[in-house]
């Protein structure tokens, strides 16, 4: 929180040299650079700020849990190694989900996988909708989600829900279907 107002007090300061720049015939066009990269950083701290909300939610509702082999990497995808999480379904254990990791090229889990992690992996949530995932540790917490759990363009998730897991689902704010 102490980032994005900081950004956003650097973002209005700088905009205020902006315009007393171009009033007073300065070189306003170099100043918009800045200005365009500040920008550009308050909206990563308010959507940092957004991701931390939704980890505080699923971490209010759902436990730890520990998984073994819960990622590993996938090679298939890029050039280089992508994490692939596999974690086991709370209502059917004996099959798997792969929640995704978001965040372009800032993955923290790739560069995880990349150095070789093979430790266990601890997550609280359910994977067929959001969890938050870490290593022992706080520098790898992060937040991982099933496309479909928040997007309205897809349809919710209907079928292999116990009435426990809805409910836990809604708590935590992911679209499911009645």
């Amino acid at each position: 929180m102490g980032k994005m107002l900081g950004w956003a007090a650097l973002w209005l300061a700088w905009l205020y040299g902006v315009v007393i720049a171009t009033f007073s015939g300065g070189a306003a066009a170099a100043a918009a650079l800045p200005l365009v990269v500040v920008a550009y950083l308050v909206g990563a701290q308010i959507y940092g700020l957004f991701k931390f909300w939704r980890m505080y939610r699923i971490l209010t509702v759902y436990p730890w849990r520990q998984q073994p082999d819960g990622v590993h990497a996938d090679q298939r995808r890029s050039r280089w190694a992508r994490a692939k999480f596999v974690l086991p379904n709370p209502d059917q254990p004996e099959r798997t989900e792969s929640p995704e990791e978001h965040g372009g090229l800032f993955r923290i889990w790739d560069r995880v996988v990349r150095k070789g992690f093979h430790d266990e992996l601890w997550y609280a949530g359910d994977p067929r909708f959001a969890c938050v995932v870490a290593k022992p540790g706080p520098k790898t917490l992060s937040y991982v989600a099933q496309p479909t759990a928040y997007d309205h363009r897809t349809s919710p998730r209907r079928k292999g829900l116990s009435p426990e897991a809805r409910r836990r689902a809604r708590a935590i704010g992911a679209r499911v279907a009645d």
